[in-house]
């Protein structure tokens, strides 16, 4: 990225931070406009924040109707596209999972008794399709219920950073916009970016070659934690890593040399929603969506789509995605799974690294 030697950070944004490098320097009134819009992103539908919207709808106990901004109807009907495309298996209402798994808004860590006995459509836990009535940005509901809109939500965000350059900015201006891994890329040359290794995040699995297209990755190897296992009744003797909030993966490996024994369970973020439970099949996804030479498609969120494909692959063929969504989104997409075979779509611009 030689070119683009004009850094702008947010490093409190969504928890991961956001890095835009662009090959010009960005206006006050740019990175003004752009601290203010994650400020009101965040308000909105973080559930970590006590203040936010999505914690209103968590502590109605009746329900309510709740008016977001209009410009977040689009992310709505991706996750509406989602439920459908994954028969459920991607779902906002897995917040309600997330919580008893220990990944709460308090950051416990800890699970709580029976979560995996509740946890999930599959058990009774509502569901996106039933407990939700949507009218464009307005959400209805009739009973509290915990929404998470981390699968599409950070992509989301780089889609509304990514027009607000096309405004403020010159209009041939090259860039990208990373943030915690989701990102936009609009450069002249094509950036090499490394697939990283979730056994080994200083390592690479291999590269892809990009300028002008959103590309997301999904994997459990920098969010995950140990839960003290629920069938064995000395657990709690054990370890104090199961409790300790410091033990959430800061960049280590996916799986670890314990995924279950007698004592530790490993969790993480990437959850199955109709059974509630982390999915163990997959250790790690990327999805490109190009942008094929129009700089208006950030409009039609691009590294939204990209981010919820990249979850929606822990759950979902490929194949039934790009099937199902036809006409909506067309991606590139490329797997790792859990016993380390790789696989990618026909035209993923990347390769993989194999061993002689």
């Amino acid at each position: 990225m030689s070119e683009l030697s004009h850094i702008v950070t947010f490093p409190q944004a969504l928890g991961t931070g956001i890095i835009i490098a662009l090959d010009q320097p960005a206006t006050q009134d740019f990175q003004d406009t752009v601290a203010a819009m994650i400020e009101h992103f965040e308000s909105e539908l973080s559930r970590f924040r006590d203040d936010s919207t999505v914690s209103a709808i968590a502590h109605a106990t009746h329900g309510g109707s709740f008016e977001f901004s209009a410009h977040l109807a689009p992310l709505f009907h991706i996750y509406d596209a989602l439920y459908c495309a994954t028969s459920g298996a991607v779902d906002p209402l897995v917040g309600a999972d997330l919580v008893r798994l220990g990944y709460g808004p308090d950051l416990s860590f800890e699970m709580l008794p029976e979560a995996l006995a509740h946890n999930g459509a599959a058990h009774g836990r509502p569901c996106w399709a039933e407990a939700v009535e949507r009218d464009g940005s307005t959400l209805r509901t009739h009973r509290a219920v915990q929404l998470d809109f981390g699968a599409a939500g950070k992509g989301f965000l780089v889609d509304m950073i990514a027009d607000q350059i096309a405004t403020l900015l010159e209009p041939q201006v090259s860039y990208v916009i990373d943030a915690g891994g989701d990102l936009c890329v609009r450069t002249l040359q094509p950036q090499s970016i490394a697939l990283e290794d979730p056994q080994d995040t200083t390592q690479a699995v291999g590269t892809v070659s990009l300028s002008d297209a959103s590309f997301c990755a999904s994997a459990p190897s920098r969010r995950h934690w140990f839960v003290k296992n629920p069938d064995d009744p000395d657990a709690a003797s054990d370890s104090n890593i199961a409790n300790n909030p410091d033990s959430e993966s800061k960049g280590s490996s996916y799986p670890p040399s314990v995924v279950r024994d007698s004592h530790l369970l490993l969790m993480h973020h990437l959850l199955n929603a109709i059974d509630g439970e982390p999915v163990r099949s997959i250790a790690a996804t990327w999805v490109q969506v190009s942008h094929g030479g129009n700089p208006e498609i950030v409009r039609s969120h691009p590294a939204a789509w990209a981010d919820a494909l990249s979850t929606a692959l822990f759950v979902t063929n490929p194949d039934h995605l790009a099937s199902h969504l036809a006409g909506q989104v067309t991606f590139d997409c490329a797997m790792l799974h859990a016993d380390r075979h790789a696989s990618a779509s026909e035209h993923f611009p990347g390769t993989f690294f194999t061993q002689k």
